[in-house]
C-alpha cells in the first residue's frame, strides 16, 4: 500500500507542477530539451502510474492484474531510463561521441527489457507470484536494475568531468544533473537488495523536480532571447523605417524639383514659344486688315491664322495638363450666375452649329439657381470642350442637344447634371474605355482632319474630378454620343434680385474713342513692339516704347501727370520685370501712379501668373498672342472707369 501512496503522491506533485507543460506542451515545444523533458514526464507518470496501481491490486489479491501491471511498470521504467537518456544528451555539451553511446544505450535498453519480459511469460526470469500472490524477483530484474546502476554512473562521471570545463548557469546544471545521476545510482543500488520500497520512485521525483527547473529557466532564456531577437527586429524595423522615410522623403524632394523643373520648362517654353506666335498672329491680323491685300491672300492668311490658333491650342492644353499633373490647378469657390455662364456657352455653340449647318438645342429640365458658388470659368471650359467636341465629331445636317438639370441638393451642396448628345460620328466601344487617358485617339487621321490632340477629355475628366464629379460617356459607331457631366456646387443665397440693374455694355454699345490716346509700351521684343505699336495705330491711339522695365519707370517719373493714359506692360524683360516696373510705379508719391491703367501684356498663361499681376498693381491681365479687339475691349474698359 506504500506504492500505492507514494505514487499516488508523486502524480499529484507532477500533474500540479508540470500542468503547463502537460496540457500546453506541445505551443511551448521550442526547444529539444523541453521537448524531451516532457515525453520524460509522461514516462515517468506511467511508471508512478503503474506503481500506484501494484499497491491496490496487490491488496485485492488480483494476481493476474498485477503480473499484468509489474509487466507495464518495468517497460516504464525502461522507456523512463530511455527518455531521460535523451534529455540528458539535450543538456549536455560535451563529446558527440559520449551522446551517441548513450543514445544507443537509452534505445536498447527498453528493447532488452521488452525481450525479458517477453521470455518472463513462458519462464520467470524477471519475476513471479507464488500461490499466494507474493512477489518474487528473479536474475533478469536485478540485470536490469545493474545496467540502469551502469548508465546512470557512466553519466554521473562524465556530466561531472565536463561540469569543471563549464562556466555559469551551464556548469551549475551539469553539476546538477551529475550528482542527480549519483543519487539515481545510489537509489537504485538500495532497491536492489529491497525491491519492495520505493527509493526507485523517490529518485525519480527528485529528479524532475530538479529537471523541471531546468526547463523553466529554459524557458524564460529562451524567451529572454526570443525578446531580445523581437526588440531586436523591432530596431531593425524602426531603422528600416527611418531610412525608408528618408528615401521617400528625398524621393518626394526630388519629384516635386523635377515637376517643377517640368512645369517651369513648360511655363518658359509656353513664354518663348508665345512670344513669336504674338507676332505671328499679330501680323496675320493686320495683313488681313490690310484693304490692298486680294482676296486670295485673304484666304491665305485666314489658313494661316487657324493654324496658328491650333498651334495655341495645343499649348494651353499642354500648359492646363501640367498644371493638374502638377496639382497646381485650383478650383475657385464663388459665387456666379450659371444662366448667365449657360447663356455664354450657348452662344458660342449656337454660333459654330450654325457656321456648320447643325440643329441645336440647349434645355434646362425643372428649375435651377440663379447663383451657385463654384468655378464658373472652368465649369465653362469643360462644358464648351465637350460640346465643342459634338460640334467637330456631327457631320452637317445633323443636331446637337444640350440638356441641365439639378439632381440632388444636401447640406448645402447641390449636383448638376449636364447631357451632352449628339448625332455625330461615334466612338467605337472598345476604345471608349480609353477615350479620357491622355494623348489617346481613336483614329490618328482625326488629328489632321479634326485637329484634334488627344489631350481634350483627359483635362476634362480631371477638371470635372476637381470639381467633386463624375463623367460618363456612351456612344454607337456611326449613331452618336452621349456625355453625362455631373459636378458639385456650393448653395448661394444670392439672388438675381441681388445682382444691380444695368444701365440702360446702347450708351455701353458705344465704342470709346481711344484716338489721340497715348499709351507707354515697355516690350523688350523689337517685332513684339512694330505688332502692338501697328495694332494700337488702327485706332489711331500714340505709343512711347520702353525697351525695358526700367527704362518704362524713367519715363513715366519723366512726364507730367496724366501724360499717359495707360501703360502696357510686358512680364519678362532684361533690366526690371513687369512685376518690379510696376511696384515702382505704384509706390512712386503722385496721384496718377496709383490710378494709371497698367495692362499686363505677357507671354505667361498660369492662373498663379495672372494672381501675381494683379498683387503687384496691375489693372489687367492679357497672355500673348492678344486679339487686337480683346486689347481694344480691355482700354476702352478701363478708360470708361
Amino acid at each position: 500500500m506504500t506504492y500505492s501512496i507514494i505514487g499516488i503522491l508523486a502524480i499529484a506533485i507532477l500533474v500540479i507542477s508540470n500542468r503547463d507543460i502537460i496540457w500546453n506542451g506541445n505551443e511551448r515545444e521550442n526547444t529539444v530539451a523541453l521537448r524531451s523533458y516532457r515525453h520524460f514526464l509522461f514516462g515517468i507518470l506511467l511508471y508512478y502510474i503503474t506503481d500506484s496501481l501494484w499497491g491496490i491490486l496487490d491488496e485485492a489479491q488480483m494476481v493476474n492484474a498485477v503480473y499484468a501491471d509489474t509487466v507495464i511498470h518495468f517497460i516504464a521504467m525502461a522507456l523512463a531510463v530511455m527518455l531521460w537518456t535523451e534529455y540528458v544528451i539535450s543538456y549536455l555539451e560535451g563529446s558527440p561521441v559520449f551522446d551517441r553511446v548513450l543514445f544507443l544505450a537509452g534505445r536498447i535498453f527498453p528493447v532488452l527489457v521488452v525481450i525479458a519480459l517477453s521470455i518472463n511469460f513462458f519462464y520467470p526470469v524477471v519475476f513471479s507470484f507464488d500461490d499466494d500472490g507474493t512477489y518474487h524477483a528473479h536474475i533478469a530484474r536485478y540485470i536490469i536494475l545493474v545496467v540502469q546502476i551502469l548508465l546512470f554512473f557512466l553519466t554521473s562521471l562524465y556530466t561531472l568531468q565536463i561540469t569543471y570545463k563549464s562556466q555559469g548557469r551551464v556548469r551549475r546544471r551539469n553539476l546538477t544533473i551529475g550528482l542527480f545521476g549519483t543519487a539515481m545510482m545510489i537509489l537504485v543500488l538500495i532497491q536492489v537488495f529491497y525491491p519492495l520500497w520505493p527509493f526507485y520512485s523517490m529518485g525519480y521525483m527528485l529528479g524532475t523536480c530538479l529537471l523541471h527547473s531546468f526547463v523553466v529557466e529554459d524557458e524564460r532564456e529562451e524567451y529572454r532571447r526570443e525578446l531580445e531577437e523581437a526588440l531586436k527586429r523591432e530596431h531593425l524595423q524602426k531603422e528600416e523605417l527611418a531610412h525608408n522615410r528618408e528615401s521617400l522623403k528625398d524621393a518626394l524632394a526630388q519629384a516635386e524639383n523635377a515637376n517643377n523643373a517640368k512645369t517651369a520648362f513648360l511655363s518658359n517654353m509656353s513664354h518663348e514659344i508665345r512670344t513669336p506666335m504674338n507676332a505671328i498672329i499679330g501680323l496675320n491680323n493686320i495683313a488681313m486688315n490690310d484693304p490692298s491685300a486680294s482676296e486670295k491672300m485673304k484666304e491665305y492668311l485666314k489658313k494661316t491664322s487657324e493654324s496658328a490658333h491650333h498651334l495655341l491650342d495645343i499649348i494651353n492644353d499642354i500648359l492646363d495638363m501640367s498644371r493638374i499633373e502638377s496639382g497646381r490647378m485650383v478650383i475657385k469657390e464663388e459665387d456666379f450666375s450659371l444662366p448667365e455662364a449657360l447663356e455664354q456657352v450657348n452662344t458660342i455653340i449656337n454660333g459654330q452649329c450654325n457656321e456648320k449647318g447643325l440643329s441645336y438645342d440647349s434645355v434646362i429640365e425643372g428649375s435651377i439657381d440663379d447663383y451657385y458658388i463654384g468655378d464658373a470659368i472652368k465649369l465653362k471650359q469643360v462644358l464648351i470642350n465637350i460640346l465643342g467636341n459634338a460640334v467637330k465629331f456631327t457631320p452637317e445636317g445633323g443636331s446637337i442637344t444640350f440638356t441641365v438639370k439639378e439632381t440632388a441638393r444636401y447640406e448645402g451642396k447641390v449636383t448638376l447634371r449636364f447631357t451632352v448628345s449628339d448625332t455625330g460620328i461615334g466612338i467605337n466601344e472598345d476604345f471608349l474605355p480609353k477615350i479620357f487617358e491622355t494623348f489617346s485617339q481613336e483614329d490618328r487621321a482625326a488629328e489632321s482632319r479634326y485637329g484634334s490632340t488627344g489631350l481634350g477629355m483627359p483635362i476634362t475628366k480631371s477638371i470635372v474630378e476637381l470639381m467633386n464629379g463624375t463623367i460618363e460617356v456612351t456612344s454607337e459607331r456611326n449613331r452618336g454620343s452621349t456625355f453625362v457631366v455631373t459636378v458639385t456646387l456650393g448653395e448661394s443665397d444670392k439672388k438675381a434680385c441681388d445682382k444691380p440693374e444695368k444701365e440702360s455694355d446702347p450708351k455701353e454699345d458705344v465704342q470709346v474713342d481711344l484716338a489721340d490716346s497715348r499709351i507707354l509700351l515697355a516690350e523688350d521684343v523689337d517685332i513684339n513692339a512694330d505688332v502692338i505699336i501697328t495694332i494700337l495705330g488702327m485706332r489711331d491711339i500714340n505709343v512711347e516704347r520702353a525697351s525695358n522695365g526700367k527704362e518704362a519707370v524713367e519715363m513715366f517719373e519723366s512726364h507730367e501727370p496724366g501724360y499717359y493714359d495707360a501703360i502696357l506692360m510686358d512680364m519678362w524683360m532684361p533690366e526690371m520685370d513687369g512685376l518690379e516696373a510696376t511696384k515702382h510705379i505704384r509706390a512712386l508719391s503722385r496721384e496718377d501712379a496709383r490710378t494709371l491703367p497698367i495692362i499686363a501684356l505677357t507671354a505667361n498663361a498660369y492662373d498663379e501668373d495672372v494672381k501675381r499681376s494683379m498683387q503687384a498693381g496691375l489693372n489687367a491681365h492679357l497672355s500673348k498672342p492678344v486679339e487686337p479687339q480683346e486689347l481694344f475691349d480691355t482700354l476702352e474698359e478701363l478708360k470708361r472707369r
